[in-house]
């Protein structure tokens, strides 16, 4: 056992273990739906996101300081349709310079609400937003240089639903809140008051910040809901900060139709899903055949605080995240779909440019200086990518419109998911290897520890020199400290 799996397991597990006892629950929570905000049937004036500071129970008793989007924690699961372009207004109450990345979305880099486009305090940012992408689940969240982790957890995140004419159409489980969820997955940490905490220690800026506690659209996990008897739909979204989660069924396999660019050539049955922090994936499961249900998670791939007290109360590594529990009532009655997208495999002939792109931990004290000045919060360490940490004044790569290119991804220590803003790509291998069947779609996150990941990918969306594309370590802390750059397509 290293280091980190060792802290994990003993010190961060006793934590849990003795305060998180003061709000134990002998029953399931019911499931919250987070509110929908469905464009879908047209669009009347400007749509208002509105940033502010809220307070929230997660259901320990205590109130917690969050911030929230058009609420007082989190923001709503915004639905739109391929062709229509989105006006938002998103006005900033936070009391601090923030922005909203649009995850996920095919669009210009003066619209992809990365750091270039910062919104000040109590001023609104009118950014109108194409949706070009086939059907997908994406999302938005802050993306302030220096304060991406700290404003995310805290609340500023939100889901986008990307629908299109053939999802529309496809026999799939469609009807919000009944047969098709959307799941907020993230770890939080509280205090022995049971109020949500996020210190930063060193620790922490070297392995991003891991709570103790799985909370799911809000509240403590384990939570519950009943479906009908049919198939359900699951549209998952890792939302933790740096938590890897490790996702199974309790009966059955995991039978995945979706990862983040949308729907897979066909279903694909695993055992389990490795999710890193910013995947998403949807699920299809058959409530026809069994009386409950329920969705796995364990942190670290079994490891980890949940797994060491799932374990230890005789969980088996994993906790019953979300049980369904069936009716009498019909549900969808469609059967599980054998083909879903046209998809070819991807073609490496087709790439015209290699980059490589290697994350680094660590450096000496005159480069941490230098991170810092250049806005990178991490402490007295530093991290960059290629050897350079992330300078808002610095383009790092150009790149041709059109193009369509490998990038190689490699690491010098431990576990990373690695996204690029404004594209999907497909993986050719990850971690030396081919991904497994869920990864073979379309994508915008890819992870590295063992070897290298490759992806292709093409570039059909602007970016200019005064509002470039990011590429970036999707460990939020790692992010904040350095470990991002960025590029120009044109």
């Amino acid at each position: 056992m290293n280091r980190r799996a060792f802290l994990q397991t003993s010190g961060a597990g006793v934590v849990m273990a003795g305060a998180g006892f003061a709000w134990a629950q002998t029953g399931l929570r019911p499931l919250p739906l987070i509110p929908m905000l469905d464009l879908l049937g047209g669009i009347e004036g400007r749509v208002p996101l509105t940033l502010k500071p809220g307070t929230h129970d997660f259901g320990t008793g205590a109130a917690s300081e969050t911030f929230g989007i058009n609420g007082a924690y989190l923001g709503p699961v915004v639905r739109a349709k391929q062709g229509q372009t989105l006006p938002f207004d998103v006005e900033n109450g936070i009391g601090d310079v923030t922005t909203l990345h649009w995850h996920g979305l095919h669009i210009p880099g003066d619209v992809d609400g990365g750091p270039h486009q910062e919104i000040a305090p109590g001023e609104t940012w009118s950014p109108d937003v194409p949706i070009v992408q086939r059907a997908s689940m994406n999302w938005f969240h802050s993306h302030t240089h220096g304060k991406a982790a700290q404003q995310t957890y805290n609340g500023l995140a939100g889901v986008l639903l990307i629908e299109d004419d053939a999802s529309l159409a496809a026999d799939l489980p469609q009807t919000y809140g009944v047969d098709d969820f959307t799941l907020v997955l993230q770890d939080k940490m509280f205090d022995g008051n049971g109020a949500m905490s996020y210190v930063l220690t060193g620790e922490v800026f070297e392995d991003g910040f891991e709570g103790d506690t799985l909370i799911v659209n809000g509240t403590l996990a384990p939570v519950g809901t009943t479906v009908p008897t049919g198939l359900v739909r699951l549209r998952i979204l890792n939302a933790c900060n740096a938590r890897f989660l490790t996702l199974s069924m309790d009966t059955g396999p995991v039978t995945v139709i979706a990862s983040d660019g949308g729907f897979l050539s066909s279903a694909a049955e695993t055992e389990s899903i490795l999710m890193s922090p910013g995947e998403r994936y949807e699920v299809l499961v058959d409530m026809r055949t069994v009386e409950t249900n329920s969705l796995m998670v364990s942190f670290d791939g079994g490891g980890g605080p949940l797994g060491f007290l799932a374990g230890l109360f005789g969980g088996g590594g994993a906790m019953a995240a979300l049980t369904l529990m069936r009716t009498a009532d019909p549900g969808f009655s469609g059967a599980m779909p054998d083909a879903l997208a046209n998809l070819s495999a991807p073609d490496p002939t087709e790439a015209t440019v290699t980059r490589s792109f290697q994350l680094d931990m660590g450096g000496d004290a005159d480069l941490a200086a230098l991170a810092l000045a250049w806005g990178n919060f991490c402490g007295d360490g530093v991290m960059g990518i290629n050897g350079q940490p992330m300078n808002m004044a610095r383009i790092d790569e150009d790149v041709r419109l059109g193009d369509t290119e490998i990038w190689r991804i490699s690491v010098d220590d431990m576990l990373h998911p690695f996204h690029i803003h404004g594209c999907s790509f497909r993986i050719l291998s990850q971690q030396g290897a081919a991904p497994p069947a869920y990864a073979q779609g379309w994508k915008d996150m890819v992870h590295v520890e063992e070897g290298w990941s490759e992806v292709l990918v093409r570039f059909d969306y602007p970016a200019p020199a005064d509002a470039p594309y990011m590429y970036h370590c999707h460990i939020l802390e790692h992010e904040d400290c350095g470990m991002m750059g960025q590029f120009t397509v044109g």
